[in-house]
């Protein structure tokens, strides 16, 4: 699984971000590709399919795991917030690579369609057209469609980095 990583930085590095999270035809072959690498999943699931023994959770412990590339339909309930997240590299960086790790300097809140909330952190980029979908919508929360990277589990479920978002199909 160690090779995982350095394919799955290059995507977050290569990724046309709003054409592509928009589901938008005219997407370079390039973009049409690399969405076609992100596996479309049910946040409920991934919730659900996640969790943590209750042991580790009064324990703090985390299950690190070796990133996958992710998408799916969520709720964005507030604007990305910026601050330092140390503990996202220290995750990237057991899985050695010659790749440039992303700036992953924003965390947001996101919902699942059965109501759950958990917690993503959130790359400059995708920070920036979760602000932008933000400003163009009367008011939060505000469905998206949402590319990402899970890289652990912890008590909450998954936890991820968004990587890229657009709008969502769904109403």
């Amino acid at each position: 699984m160690p090779a995982l990583l350095p394919f799955v930085l290059s995507l977050l590095l290569a990724i046309t971000p709003l054409s592509l999270a928009a589901g938008n035809s005219s997407a370079s072959p390039n973009a049409q590709t690399i969405q076609q690498q992100y596996q479309s999943v049910e946040l409920d699931q991934l919730i659900d399919q996640n969790q943590i023994p209750e042991r580790m959770v009064e324990k703090k412990q985390r299950v690190m795991l070796s990133p996958r590339a992710i998408q799916f339909d969520a709720r964005l309930m507030q604007r990305p917030q910026p601050g330092e997240f140390s503990l996202v590299y220290d995750a990237l960086n057991l899985w050695p690579s010659d790749q440039p790790l992303p700036t992953i300097n924003h965390s947001a809140f996101i919902q699942s369609d059965d109501g759950r909330v958990i917690g993503a952190y959130v790359t400059q980029q995708a920070a920036s057209q979760l602000q932008s979908l933000a400003d163009q919508a009367d008011s939060l929360p505000l469905n998206c469609h949402l590319y990402a990277v899970h890289i652990y589990n912890y008590a909450n479920g998954p936890r991820l980095i968004v990587i890229a978002a657009g709008t969502s199909s769904q109403p």
